[in-house]
């Protein structure tokens, strides 16, 4: 079980002659934090600079007729998700380093951005997932309807709120007259759906079963909510100077993070695919690494390209990550 891991070095890493209130992080265990970190980096500005869907392309076929445009609520899943990992990236990476910074980790605030930004990317890719374009439609103004059911909740001006209620109303309509039925997913659900369609596409892809997802999804809406239960296994204890003493586990962070990511990474492949943008990805993606590698603050001696970072694959070689 992953809350398991890391119990000998954490050990390792305390002083037995204090117990102390914190340990350090070593590179190994935040490395997963700062590859989420560059690749929410990467991600946001390839979406970015990723023009509108071109004619003939999936989502300009699926926007005929529609009254909110499938690629622009698309474009607003992923832009969440990596808004809230792009905070994440500031704080376990910052792109202005200081010598003496020292940057003090907690699990919730790390779940709770992950949990946000993983809901987020989620969404997209649940639309997404289906090559039946009325599926596709369906499932797109699913959402639509249930994210118009909130706005009217949080009005409170009544002309207003009444006007919102029979825009919803008239788009239940419409389908009804087209015999689409509409359903409105959880959260589990999305989630759990998107890291299907994750581990299925991808051939690096390993997600973890469905249970472990929605284990890791329940502990970061815990976190975020303020329950205990995450707060008590999702750390680690050992025992100094006869002494029990805990600590969050790095481990535990890295799960959801990673998690959050590869469905962000996967929505923001497939929504390229969709506005037929397909074709030029590999040399917009590699174009975009060198820009953003050419920004960040870099350790004495690292190489001055990224061309020249050893384990680089040029364009042709990493072009989408799909098998």
């Amino acid at each position: 079980m992953w809350f398991a891991v890391g119990h000998a070095r954490y050990a390792r890493a305390v002083d037995a002659e204090a117990v102390p209130s914190r340990i350090a992080i070593d590179r190994e265990q935040s490395r997963p934090w700062v590859e989420v970190a560059q690749s929410a980096r990467l991600m946001r500005d390839l979406l970015f600079e990723t023009p509108s869907a071109i004619d003939g392309s999936p989502f300009s076929v699926i926007d005929e007729d529609l009254p909110e445009s499938c690629e622009k609520w698309c474009r607003s899943y992923l832009s969440s998700a990596l808004e809230h990992l792009g905070m994440w990236a500031d704080y376990v990476a910052p792109m202005a380093l200081h010598p003496d910074a020292v940057v003090h980790h907690e699990a919730r605030p790390a779940q709770t951005l992950a949990r946000a930004a993983l809901e987020s990317a989620a969404q997209a890719v649940w639309v997404m997932a289906s090559s039946d374009p009325r599926e596709v439609v369906r499932r797109h103004l699913s959402l639509v309807l249930a994210d118009w059911e909130e706005q009217r909740k949080a009005e409170v001006d009544p002309q207003r709120k009444a006007n919102l209620r029979q825009r919803r109303l008239d788009l239940l309509d419409m389908l009804k007259s087209h015999e689409v039925k509409v359903d409105d997913p959880s959260y589990l659900k999305l989630v759990t759906a998107a890291a299907h369609e994750v581990r299925t596409k991808l051939s690096d892809g390993d997600l973890g079963d469905p249970a472990q997802v929605e284990r890791l999804w329940r502990a970061s809406a815990g976190s975020a909510h303020g329950k205990m239960w995450p707060s008590l296994e999702l750390r680690v204890s050992v025992e100094v100077g006869g002494r029990p003493v805990s600590f969050p586990d790095a481990d535990a962070m890295s799960a959801i993070l990673v998690l959050a990511n590869k469905v962000t990474q996967y929505g923001v492949f497939r929504f390229i695919d969709y506005a037929g943008h397909e074709p030029q990805l590999g040399e917009r993606l590699q174009a975009t690494a060198q820009r953003l590698y050419a920004r960040l603050p870099r350790i004495s001696g690292a190489p001055g390209r990224l061309e020249d970072v050893p384990g680089h694959l040029p364009a042709e070689s990493n072009s989408d990550g799909r098998s």
